[in-house]
């Protein structure tokens, strides 16, 4: 990782800037909520029949997803051919883009490639110097926000606000959560009105900031879609029918269900909220849900973490959870694949479950993932985005089919 927008620009020079091609960029920071929102853009921009690019990560599956055209994770030939000439240009400037820029780089080649008229991008960290700041935008948004981080953004939420906030660009709206706090609203303004743009020496403040409130009792799925209304309105695109649009769009990991068919181990609700407060904001919506679909029977939680700054507030809101609702089985696994090991299913029982029954730890998720099996029942899967990519790989629910954003694709 290398915060910094010196490398990203001088490739985006290179490339030709297909930045400035696209006639509509939405850019969306935030702690939590941004990745559905965005998910929900692009679905918009679709059904107006633009062709859309949506950059987000990371990624569920396959790298691929990070690059979505029309809802679909692009072709693999297609992302190669986009790879080839981000490392032409790096090569050609003796430049080393890190992970994040090159995979940021490639969706704008593919961008160029298909000819999109939308680009919708996600943050990767922050946004002051996050990679995505050296591109082009029509409009920028931030949603909800927390402290992430710390030892990059800032130990407050202003701080961590003063960050993403700064995405804003001169002349150009930047569309806000209320974050119910004065002076976190406050240091936001502050940082619109000295926002900085994808030239140099292009300043000045952002052409207005609208604050968006969202109700107390919206879960992530509803305040996403809030948001989307609002956002709607300031880019002059219709909102009939974005409701039920926000509704029906297949997020992967993010509350989705995978039927008791298509996993022979039971009903499954898979969420990736990885963080202390992404999961504290997602939990009572994704129980309702639970609870709606399988009734008040028998049912056992499958959790894998990360390393996390905050392990007691990350397990709080679960062990509460469980306290009140008595799963039959709690399933412990580390997370594989991701840029960190695992937490150790040892480490988390002794840490918060060792005073629950029923509590089984397991070497890896396919040695989990077989006992579910062996044991149909209704599951809650909570935690790492990398857990949750590995229990759709080891489903086989991992095709551009099932990562698509609508349903019908699959």
């Amino acid at each position: 990782m290398a915060l910094g927008l010196d490398t990203t620009r001088r490739l985006l020079v290179a490339l030709e800037r297909p930045d400035l091609r696209a006639s509509t960029v939405v850019h969306v920071a935030g702690s939590n909520g941004k990745g559905t929102l965005c998910a929900i853009m692009a679905a918009k921009a679709r059904d107006m029949g633009f062709t859309t690019v949506l950059f987000t990560s990371p990624h569920v599956a396959r790298i691929e997803e990070r690059v979505r055209v029309d809802g679909r994770p692009v072709s693999a030939d297609l992302f190669d051919e986009a790879l080839l000439r981000v490392k032409a240009c790096a090569e050609a400037l003796n430049l080393e883009p890190t992970y994040f820029e090159t995979t940021m780089l490639i969706a704008w080649a593919v961008c160029d490639l298909v000819n999109a008229d939308v680009m919708v991008q996600e943050t990767g960290l922050g946004g002051r110097l996050d990679a995505t700041r050296a591109t082009k935008a029509d409009l920028a948004v931030v949603t909800a926000v927390s402290v992430e981080h710390a030892t990059l953004l800032g130990t407050t939420r202003s701080e961590v606000m003063a960050e993403k906030a700064a995405i804003a660009r001169p002349r150009k709206p930047l569309v806000l959560r209320d974050p119910e706090d004065d002076v976190v609203l406050d240091l936001a303004r502050q940082t619109a009105r000295r926002a900085g743009s994808y030239d140099l020496d292009d300043t000045g403040p952002a052409s207005e900031v609208i604050v968006v409130p969202v109700p107390t009792e919206a879960n992530v799925r509803k305040e996403a879609s809030h948001m989307a209304h609002a956002v709607c309105q300031v880019l002059g695109w219709p909102t009939d029918g974005l409701e039920d649009l926000a509704l029906s769009v297949r997020w992967p990991a993010r509350g989705q269900w995978v039927d008791k068919t298509a996993s022979t181990c039971g009903p499954l609700l898979i969420d990736a909220a990885h963080n202390p407060s992404g999961l504290a904001r997602a939990l009572p919506g994704l129980w309702m849900d639970f609870q709606r679909c399988v009734g008040a029977g028998a049912w056992r939680l499958l959790f894998g973490t990360s390393p996390q700054s905050d392990m007691g507030a990350m397990l709080a809101p679960l062990l509460e959870r469980c306290r009140l609702s008595h799963p039959d089985h709690v399933l412990l696994v580390a997370p594989e694949g991701g840029r960190m090991p695992g937490v150790a299913p040892e480490v988390l029982r002794e840490e918060a479950w060792s005073s629950l029954h029923g509590v089984e730890c397991y070497a890896t998720v396919a040695d989990v993932i077989r006992h579910m099996k062996a044991h149909p029942m209704p599951t809650l899967v909570l935690g790492s985005l990398y857990l949750a990519g590995n229990v759709l790989a080891e489903l086989g629910v991992d095709t551009d089919d099932d990562l698509s954003l609508f349903p019908q694709h699959g």
